[in-house]
């Protein structure tokens, strides 16, 4: 939000110290130009913003092992996911919030709709410490895989068991010693189909029965329209926490009964 509100600021003096500099004119020119002004001001400096995201992501090191979080790096994500719902008109709308448990460590799995669907509960829930579990292509993309690297994100081949059994470790570490929550997509990949739900993966609820962590059930609305509408149209998206199971309610549970029962949530919330 800060850098949000240092953008407009610095755009609206840019469009005041334009208009006065391009001297006196008709009064219907001069209250067409502000805005005119403050447009072009707003869109130079959103660019130069970008800009400078790409060049810091040019001095990180994809190849360089993280052994502790960067802070500053994952604020800086958050503040420009804040940024990029603002710049594209999404308006988000939460419910269920007040039912998690900020002070302690919990898995997020949520349905997946959009690639803007990972913005929403880290702009939130600001200040609450949030890792999403990824798929190898996102650290092939050139700015973003950079980012989600030095933030310590794990990524996970569902291809390899192994490996993935190795990202499933890590997670539960995750959540055992640093007291950051993790969020999951159990569905695998986008859901690009009519069906209101993915079969979930069961393996990925072992994470919070292993560590002893709550498992926060959430429902993201109309981020796949969002992104058809960005700039244009702007939408408006929702994010609602529909359940929360306890360590107790999981305990005597298998991780394939947990994925049946929060599909059985996550469809019906969807539904309605």
């Amino acid at each position: 939000m800060l850098v949000w509100i240092l953008i407009l600021l610095l755009s609206a003096g840019a469009a005041a110290g334009l208009s006065f500099a391009f001297g006196p004119c008709e009064t219907w020119w001069f209250i067409l130009r502000i805005p005119l002004l403050f447009t072009a001001a707003y869109l130079c400096l959103l660019l130069l913003y970008a800009l400078l995201i790409v060049a810091i992501s040019l001095f990180i090191n994809k190849k360089k092992p993280v052994t502790r979080a960067h802070h500053g790096m994952r604020r800086l994500v958050v503040e420009t996911m804040q940024l990029i719902l603002l710049a594209g008109r999404i308006r988000v709308h939460a419910e269920g919030i007040d039912r998690i448990d900020r002070k302690k460590p919990f898995l997020l799995v949520a349905n997946h709709r959009s690639m803007i669907d990972p913005f929403l509960p880290l702009t939130l829930l600001k200040g609450t410490e949030i890792i999403y579990i990824c798929k190898p292509e996102i650290l092939n993309m050139p700015v973003a895989g950079r980012y989600a690297h030095i933030c310590g994100y794990p990524f996970i081949d569902r291809e390899n068991n192994r490996q993935a059994l190795k990202t499933i470790l890590y997670a539960i570490d995750i959540l055992k010693d640093e007291q950051t929550a993790v969020g999951i997509f159990p569905e695998g990949t986008r859901n690009k189909t009519d069906a209101p739900l993915l079969p979930l993966h069961a393996g990925s609820f072992s994470i919070a029965k292993r560590a002893g962590a709550p498992i926060v059930v959430a429902v993201n609305r109309g981020t796949e329209k969002a992104l058809k509408r960005f700039l244009w149209r702007g939408a408006r998206v929702s994010f609602e926490v529909v359940e929360v199971l306890s360590p107790e309610q999981i305990a005597d549970l298998s991780t394939q009964e947990i994925a049946e029962h929060v599909a059985q949530t996550l469809e019906a919330s969807i539904r309605q």
